[in-house]
């Protein structure tokens, strides 16, 4: 899988993460990348999110805060919805790291992109656990619930940000603070290095992508995060009407989310779980 980060407005490359041999030039290619978004945004009003060039498979992920473009492109037998997954791990993890909210974004990004050099290490890191789970079903599994865990996360997040007066957010952040408070301090917990990595912070909401699946008992990681889910959830519907909170999610592209990915989310078995909690 390649994986280039970008500058949506300017097609500038801040990382580029090459794992296969390209015969044509870099530079040209990132060039075509940001050209073909920006024709089918003036075009059709949204960018790309899949296509197939070149006898691959080219997933794009955006982020409007500030305005990057994460592409990433592997083999057509790669489904793409394990590819999305992957970059959304990438992508997230790049956006906690350096983009943090749009004024801390505006005053560091300078155009140098070898602030972005240690990234690297990142996506390297995340490629070797990928590599190692191709071999082994469960461990590639557990990567995409994490993929579709954090995009809920990060969806509900958004319902939070955008909907929810500044009242009802400051409330649902601290009973949030302190349930992971309580949750940090449980003898479990603390004598497991891979729990002890989900974490929470009201500006970037929960993040669970640092967990490691070769270092945890995946079973005991996926109950703690569905877990984490349903009291998330639960703690906007104490806030909100029920009409209210599906509107919101419509809104907010849950939904949209859920049916675009519906294969991949019904392969591992989070289908029922997902519609339960989110409709009824």
């Amino acid at each position: 899988m390649n994986i280039w980060i970008m500058d949506s407005n300017s097609g500038v490359t801040l990382l580029y993460n090459p794992y296969k041999e390209f015969s044509v030039n870099e530079d040209l290619v990132s060039g075509l990348l940001t050209a073909l978004n920006q024709f089918t945004v003036v075009e059709f009003k949204q960018g790309i999110e899949s296509i197939e060039m070149g006898g691959l498979r080219w997933i794009y992920l955006s982020d409007e805060t500030s305005n990057l473009l994460f592409i990433a492109a592997d083999d057509k037998s790669v489904s793409s919805d394990l590819i999305s997954a992957r970059l959304n791990v990438i992508k997230h993890s790049f956006i906690e790291e350096y983009v943090k909210n749009e004024e801390y974004w505006k005053s560091h990004w300078f155009g140098n992109i070898d602030t972005f050099i240690p990234f690297k290490d990142v996506i390297n890191e995340y490629y070797g656990q990928w590599i190692q789970a191709q071999v082994v079903k469960d461990i590639a599994e557990f990567f995409d619930i994490l993929g579709i865990f954090q995009q809920i996360l990060n969806l509900l997040q958004n319902v939070i940000e955008n909907h929810l007066t500044l009242v009802k957010k400051d409330n649902i952040y601290r009973k949030i603070e302190k349930m992971f408070e309580h949750y940090l301090n449980n003898p479990y917990v603390q004598s497991q290095e891979e729990l002890k990595k989900i974490s929470f912070n009201p500006t970037t909401g929960v993040n669970i992508i640092n967990i490691n699946p070769t270092n945890c008992d995946m079973v005991v990681v996926e109950k703690q995060i569905i877990n984490l889910i349903k009291r998330i959830v639960e703690l906007i519907k104490e806030s909100v009407d029920p009409v209210s909170f599906m509107d919101y999610l419509k809104q907010e592209n849950v939904y949209n989310y859920i049916l675009n990915n519906f294969k991949l989310i019904k392969e591992l078995d989070l289908d029922v779980f997902l519609l339960q909690l989110l409709i009824t």
